[in-house]
């Protein structure tokens, strides 16, 4: 039997880092990182998509309104929210919101110096993957060809990249009591190379946006594309298409932020 291919493309906001230089602790520091987001999208039709993400960011280049925006105009600029002109963004939004055929999933970690130091000593590498692996727990069947493709991070590997699959299939397999041969491969790319991964920065940016400012128009605008979001910290709380993720559902995000 053939197998289908899904394509899986994933993305972090925030860091997982605690310690800064010479084991400095940042938390409550100027500029700390109070979440680790990791985000996915998955998609029967990585061709299809990668075309229509390239061609709006050809849109830009070609359109007046656009091409003469400094952050445009720099001959490397690739869609990336934080960066993006509020135009351009806006316009970006507008094409997310009506394109088919891609599913986004997150996972929300709020960073606990007692969790990290006890369940991922005191190693942001292993928390980052450990969200990972989380992330890709519920995402498995065995008559399916996974390509997977991780946005490059300096403490990034392939190996741990696998370990982190590893895991969550073994995970899988534990709550479904069967072993299914889960047929994958993975690679870790740079951002701006993979159209694809702007995706998926877009969809971590409305999150963010909406736990951090308590602005949910963006978020809500691209809300029917999200399939799951854990918040994993808060008693692993689930949500969904029925039970869509609002901050007042949450444990109060303003204990950390």
């Amino acid at each position: 039997m053939t197998k289908q291919n899904r394509y899986i493309f994933i993305d972090e906001c925030g860091d997982p880092e605690f310690y800064g230089k010479g084991k400095r602790l940042l938390v409550g520091t100027q500029g700390y990182q109070p979440l680790l987001i990791i985000g996915m999208i998955e998609t029967e039709n990585r061709k299809e998509l990668n075309k229509a993400v390239r061609e709006f960011s050809e849109s830009i280049l070609q359109d007046t309104l656009f091409k003469s925006i400094p952050s445009v105009k720099d001959p490397n600029w690739f869609l990336h929210a934080k960066n993006d002109h509020p135009e351009v963004r806006a316009e970006f939004f507008k094409f997310l919101r009506q394109y088919q055929g891609i599913k986004f999933h997150a996972v929300i970690a709020r960073k606990d110096i007692g969790i990290f130091n006890r369940k991922h000593n005191n190693n942001a590498s292993e928390f980052y993957f450990d969200v990972i692996r989380k992330l890709l727990e519920n995402h498995w069947t065995e008559n399916v060809k996974y390509h997977i493709y991780l946005a490059h991070k300096s403490k990034s590997t392939t190996e741990k990249l696998i370990n982190s699959i590893e895991k969550a299939i073994d995970k899988s397999n534990q709550k479904k009591g069967i072993i299914e041969q889960i047929d994958y491969q993975c690679t870790i790319e740079k951002s701006n190379f993979l159209p694809e991964l702007s995706v998926v920065d877009y969809f971590l940016w409305a999150l963010q946006r909406y736990i951090y400012k308590e602005e949910r128009r963006f978020w809500e605008t691209i809300e029917p594309l999200v399939g799951t979001v854990i918040d994993l910290y808060d008693g692993n709380k689930l949500y969904n298409e029925n039970d869509l993720f609002r901050i007042e559902k949450a444990y109060p995000f303003e204990q950390i932020l």
